[in-house]
C-alpha cells in the first residue's frame, strides 16, 4: 500500500486515541444502556449461555414454633433456571488507500479515523439502542429487550426460556392507556405505581417516548402556579444530558428508541432497575480488531465488536402503559 501508515500503526492509533471516546460516547447514546451500564453491568467470561437461577415461589417450610414442637423440615423447590442466549453487534470502520495517501501524517491520520469511527459510534448506538428494547422475538439476533422483558405474554409468550403461560409469576404488568392525559394520566401512572410497589421496592425509573413525555410536562405544569419544570429532575441524568422530570421521586426520561406496540402511539415502562442486569463478555466489550488488507483491494477494514445480552431476573417487578395517548 502506497503509505507508510501500515495496519499496525492505524490500528495502535484507532485503539490509543479513538476507541475510548467511542465507547464513551456510546454508552451514554441512550438512555437504558446508559443505566444499565452505570448500575448493573456484569462480565461474564464464556458459557454456553447465560443462565440465571429464579426464585418464584416461597419456601413451604418456616414459621414461629415454642418449646418443644416439632419443626417443620418439609423440602421446598423454589428455584427455576432462566436463561438468555449470548447476542452480538458489529461496525465495521473501513479506509482505501488514496484516502490514506490524502492524509499522510499523524495529525491527518488521527483526524481521518476520528470521523470515520464517529460514524461507527453511532451506528453502534443505533444497533444496540434498538436491540436494548427488542420484544425477544421478532428478531432473534437482537437483544433480549425490554419490549419482551416487560410483558404479561400479550406480545413476548416465552421470556429467558420460561413460557408464561405456565408461568403467572413470570408476568408483567400491561395497561392500555385510556381516557385522556389531562383527565386520567396521572390517576393511571399512580395506579400501575401501586400495583408494582412492595415496601421499600417499588420503581426507579420511567421510560417514555416524546409524546408522552410531552403530555405529561404539560399536565405537570398545567397544575402548578408559575411556571417552573415540573416537579424537578434527577441531578444524574441531567449532568449526562438525560432531560427528565420525575414522579413519586422517580426520574421520568425519554429514550428515542423505545419499543412502541402495533397500532399504538406511547409507552410508559415503569422499570425497577434493581432486577436487570446488562452482561457483557469481556472479549467483544467494544472490542476492536486489527486493521486488516483484503487481497484484492487497496484498502483497510476492520470491527469494532459488541457481546452480551440483557436480562431481566424479575418481570413481576416491572409494568407498561401502553396505547395511543392524546
Amino acid at each position: 500500500m502506497a503509505t507508510p501508515f501500515g495496519t499496525n500503526v492505524i490500528t495502535s492509533i484507532s485503539r490509543r486515541y479513538i476507541m475510548p471516546t467511542l465507547v464513551d460516547v456510546t454508552y451514554h447514546s441512550n438512555l437504558m444502556f446508559f443505566r444499565l451500564n452505570q448500575m448493573n453491568k456484569k462480565v461474564l467470561q464464556g458459557g454456553l449461555q447465560i443462565e440465571v437461577p429464579i426464585v418464584y415461589q416461597q419456601m413451604a417450610a418456616g414459621g414461629f414454633y415454642q418449646g418443644y414442637d416439632l419443626l417443620d423440615t418439609s423440602p421446598s423447590d423454589t428455584v427455576q433456571n432462566a436463561a438468555w442466549d449470548w447476542r452480538q453487534a458489529e461496525v465495521p470502520v473501513s479506509i482505501d488507500g488514496l484516502s490514506l495517501i490524502r492524509a499522510d501524517s499523524p495529525e491527518a491520520v488521527v483526524n481521518l479515523l476520528s470521523f470515520l469511527f464517529e460514524q461507527a459510534q453511532v451506528q453502534l448506538a443505533d444497533i444496540l439502542g434498538t436491540g436494548v428494547w427488542s420484544d425477544a422475538k421478532t428478531n432473534l439476533k437482537f437483544i433480549d429487550g425490554m419490549a419482551g422483558a416487560v410483558d404479561d405474554g400479550t406480545n413476548t409468550a416465552t421470556y429467558g426460556g420460561i413460557n408464561r403461560a405456565s408461568a403467572p409469576w413470570w408476568k408483567s404488568t400491561r395497561t392500555p392507556f385510556s381516557g385522556t392525559f389531562a383527565t386520567t394520566g396521572l390517576s393511571q401512572m399512580q395506579t400501575m405505581w401501586g400495583a408494582l410497589t412492595d415496601g421499600g421496592r417499588h420503581p426507579t425509573l420511567i421510560a417514555v417516548n416524546q409524546l408522552v413525555y410531552n403530555l405529561y410536562w404539560q399536565t405537570s405544569l398545567a397544575g402548578q402556579s408559575f411556571p417552573v419544570q415540573p416537579e424537578g429532575h434527577d441531578e444524574q441524568l441531567a449532568q449526562n444530558g438525560f432531560t427528565n422530570v420525575v414522579f413519586n421521586n422517580v426520574p421520568m426520561a425519554v429514550d428515542s428508541h423505545i419499543s412502541l406496540e402495533s397500532g399504538a402511539n406511547g409507552a410508559m415502562y415503569f422499570l425497577n432497575e434493581d432486577y436487570f442486569y446488562l452482561y457483557v463478555n469481556p472479549r467483544a466489550d467494544f472490542s476492536m480488531r486489527e486493521f486488516r488488507e483484503p487481497i484484492n483491494q487497496d484498502a483497510m477494514v476492520a470491527f469494532v465488536l459488541w457481546a452480551g445480552n440483557m436480562i431481566g431476573v424479575n418481570p413481576s417487578r416491572q409494568g407498561k402503559i401502553v396505547g395511543t395517548f392524546s
